[in-house]
């Protein structure tokens, strides 16, 4: 899904769409032991609790794409009849009336789900009316002709307020607040059926985690029935072992410079397509011997299997800092300030030389010079 399909289900969330039909929730305490279970039409609740809830699904909606939001596809061979994605349609279809088929998704939750405290599942059953749009993009609220239905699924912790003191006026005093169990923003959480070219698309689900390095793979694998990509933190440490790896001696500051350079053009001319930005080996590779290496390092790039991964730019390079990790090593700056960085080899060592004016961390560390 791309962040304008994601931004106008989001947008829904609120009382004057009143685009949740119902809601279910099952509290689940650090044991795993469910300490109770609800379900009722969701605007039958008060408007504050509501406005809650909104809040919520609102956040599992949120975030940078390819990081927080991740768009997970099904193969034919996700989509069997005993698959997770069996279920999904068939709990879809039951718009949450069906008691048994809800026990058993909140258990398959709570056996998949890997975490050590409280939380709180929430699944709302959404039908939106999906508005037609003229050819200047504007929507056609009398020309719909399709209504989207999906299932959300929100994942929040609930801890223990802070100890505090607190003013309670019918006493006239200051004393020990009582503590409560509140509920957070989401964690975890998914859409299901993905909306994809503003259309219902059952062969893909929208994946959301609130960090980008925790994607509870298993709670990928069993609830939504597919392989767990790599998180963008993940993506970005295989980048850079398998460019170190392959290149080794070749990743001098100019070629690192250079490469970082062409990157960051080749982002750029991507930036008016709603689609991120996906680098195949094929693009590295493109991309590498522009960059000032030599014929049999592209050669070897080429040809590793290890540089058979694809991995999103956005993921892998900071528009606006430039980092580069070696074994012991880890230097900072902004980008551009990269080609006034220099390596040299001195008593068979190699250097990274950094003009005096010119602020850089090195290993967390700001320097001057090095």
């Amino acid at each position: 899904m791309i962040r304008e399909e994601i931004n106008e289900i989001k947008k829904q969330f609120n009382r004057d769409t009143n685009v949740i039909t119902k809601y279910a929730g099952c509290y689940v305490d650090a044991e795993k032991n469910i300490k109770f279970m609800n379900k009722d039409a969701f605007y039958s609740l008060p408007e504050e609790d509501a406005f809650k809830y909104e809040e919520i699904f609102r956040k599992t909606l949120s975030g940078a794409i390819g990081k927080s939001l991740l768009t997970l596809d099904f193969s034919l061979d996700d989509e069997g009849e005993d698959s997770p994605h069996a279920f999904l349609m068939k709990l879809r279809e039951s718009r949450l009336d069906d008691e048994l088929l809800l026990d058993e998704f909140f258990r398959k939750v709570i056996e998949s789900y890997e975490h050590a405290e409280n939380y709180y599942i929430i699944l709302i059953d959404i039908m939106y009316d999906i508005p037609g749009k003229a050819s200047d993009k504007i929507a056609m609220d009398d020309a719909s002709n399709e209504v989207y239905h999906a299932l959300l699924c929100s994942i929040c912790p609930v801890s223990l307020s802070k100890p505090a003191l607190s003013y309670f006026a019918n006493e006239g005093v200051i004393a020990n607040r009582v503590r409560d169990w509140i509920v957070g923003m989401p964690m975890h959480g998914f859409l299901f059926p993905a909306f994809t070219d503003r259309t219902t698309d059952i062969h893909a689900a929208l994946y959301f985690s609130k960090k980008n390095d925790a994607l509870n793979e298993s709670f990928i694998n069993e609830i939504i029935g597919v392989e767990p990509p790599m998180s963008s933190v993940m993506q970005k440490e295989t980048f850079e072992a398998v460019l170190y790896d392959i290149l080794r001696d070749e990743l001098t500051m100019p070629v690192m410079s250079s490469l970082s350079s062409n990157m960051l053009d080749l982002i750029a001319e991507n930036s008016d397509n709603p689609e991120p930005l996906v680098l195949t080996k094929n693009d590295m590779v493109k991309l590498i011997s522009k960059s000032g290496v030599s014929d049999e390092a592209v050669e070897s790039y080429e040809k590793s299997k290890d540089a058979d991964i694809e991995v999103l730019a956005d993921n892998v390079i900071d528009t606006k800092k430039f980092e580069v990790k070696t074994p012991g090593i880890t230097v900072k700056t902004d980008t551009d300030s990269i080609e006034k960085l220099e390596t040299r080899i001195i008593d068979g060592r190699k250097y990274i030389l950094v003009p005096i004016e010119d602020d850089v961390e090195v290993n967390g560390m700001p320097v001057k010079s090095i």
